[in-house]
């Protein structure tokens, strides 16, 4: 090998990490291991054999491919190959050419260890003095080894390595997440809320009736509501004004040997309707730049149920048949067929089944817009005999990956309490109102009962 030893600075012997782990050779701040140069970078036989092995390696092959290819020029004429001039210092390469190690003059080698050829190669290359000579490593255990012996060693920094490859696994893992990230820039972004107007409420929970008082009851509400009295029929089955309601003693006898017994049967849990309470507002708003095909809003409820309106169930039951005026009387239709039929757009949303004390609600919109919104109010009651009181809203549509969740929790405070605790045996009326009749009192000055539904007071229609 006709080389000009003297020509350079230092002699560098690098190991097999430098190729496979490192930037490339003309990319190296080799400044950091000698300011001016010019630098001579000797590869050893053990480096080369290693570096070979790992050109078909799943991580590494390509790096290797990549040094065998800057070697080619020194299979020919070329003692050395100049791999950078500018900026300094100039880096040249060569192929070390290495005598026969006689490993009995290093016990501290293992022949069988690539580390401990590299550093036997390097004490034994011909041409550089030994002063000239340095270990090049990332690891410490050629250098430990190559110190040990008398070399010259440099640590390389983090700052040789070049950028951690990415894995098969990272690759597709990336891979499928640009995939979704694609799928989702094609799906409406919806916004969801689910609020309640108390985050706990307090419940009755109770004591069952005795038999007796149960009796009592049921005696007291017919003593404060007797059957109404009313003018009689004169010239027999005709009266001339029209005034006497032939069907009112079917109807109380009705309601005295029917709808009563039944309403006293559930007496306690009649009266736990009137607690518990809780206003619930769903709210969804599409906030991209595309609208939700088929859209679905699912709301379910646990420990209690949905209704569209506040209970009230009245501690003396159900009201009594009052007299009916012959001349208006009218067999009772039902409310739909006097509705006209409404015709809902794509952009409507419909309410499957309005919430009449269920556990689940279901709603719809064919074509949700975006930078729309809709509000979906309902009333809750929160069952005191149940666990905990959740509501769930699960939104999903044609265009839209997965699903969309929101939850609330309402606590619940709860009152074990008896009847008597509550309601007058002598008047059937509660010691203390309810704020649910509370709230009804104050609708009377609007005249609007909307918002309320009597328990068992539609039986006489």
């Amino acid at each position: 090998m006709d080389i000009d030893w003297n020509k350079f600075s230092v002699v560098v012997f690098i190991d097999s990490n430098v190729v496979l782990e490192c930037l490339a050779l003309e990319q190296l701040p080799w400044r950091e291991v000698h300011n001016t140069g010019p630098i001579l970078v000797l590869v050893t036989p053990t480096v080369l054999q290693e570096v070979d092995s790992k050109k078909n390696h799943h991580r590494l092959g390509d790096h290797a491919r990549r040094f065998n290819r800057s070697m080619r020029a020194l299979l020919a004429e070329n003692a050395t190959e100049v791999i950078r001039q500018a900026p300094n210092p100039q880096v040249d390469v060569a192929l070390a050419v290495c005598t026969r190690v006689d490993w009995e003059k290093y016990p501290y080698l293992d022949p069988d260890e690539p580390d401990s050829r590299v550093v036997a190669q390097a004490l034994t290359a011909r041409g550089p003095s030994l002063e000239s000579r340095i270990i090049v490593s990332h690891d410490i255990r050629p250098l430990t080894l190559a110190q040990q012996h008398g070399l010259r060693i440099f640590h390389i920094g983090d700052n040789w390595l070049r950028p951690k490859d990415k894995s098969e696994a990272e690759k597709r893992a990336n891979s499928l997440k640009r995939e979704i990230d694609e799928i989702r820039s094609r799906q409406p972004k919806l916004a969801l809320s689910l609020s309640t107007s108390k985050d706990n409420v307090s419940v009755h929970r109770i004591l069952d009736l005795s038999s007796q008082e149960r009796e009592a009851i049921q005696d007291t509400i017919f003593r404060l509501h007797p059957m109404p009295e009313q003018a009689p029929d004169f010239i027999g089955a005709y009266n001339l004004f029209g005034q006497h309601d032939h069907t009112l003693s079917t109807r109380y006898k009705r309601w005295e040997e029917k709808v009563i017994p039944q309403f006293v049967r559930d007496y306690e849990r009649k009266l736990e309707l009137n607690f518990g309470h809780v206003e619930i507002v769903f709210r969804i708003e599409n906030i991209g730049q595309v609208p939700a095909d088929s859209l679905l809003i699912h709301l379910s409820i646990k420990g209690g149920w949905f209704n569209d309106r506040y209970v009230i169930a009245s501690p003396a039951g159900p009201r009594s048949p009052g007299v009916r005026n012959p001349l208006f009387s009218h067999p009772h239709l039902p409310n739909h067929l006097f509705r006209p039929v409404e015709q809902r757009g794509k952009h409507d949303f419909v309410v499957q089944r309005v919430p009449a004390r269920t556990a689940e609600v279901q709603i719809s919109c064919s074509d949700f817009r975006h930078g729309y919104d809709y509000e979906y109010r309902m009333i809750g009651w929160v069952d005191p005999r149940a666990d905990d009181f959740h509501v769930e809203a699960v939104v999903t549509a044609a265009n839209l990956y997965g699903e969309i969740r929101e939850a609330v929790i309402v606590e619940k405070t709860i009152i074990e309490s008896s009847v008597f605790d509550l309601v007058d045996p002598e008047t059937m009326k509660f010691h203390k109102l309810p704020e649910i009749v509370e709230l009804l009192s104050a609708a009377k000055s609007n005249g609007d009962f909307s918002n309320f539904e009597f328990d068992g007071n539609g039986w006489d229609k």
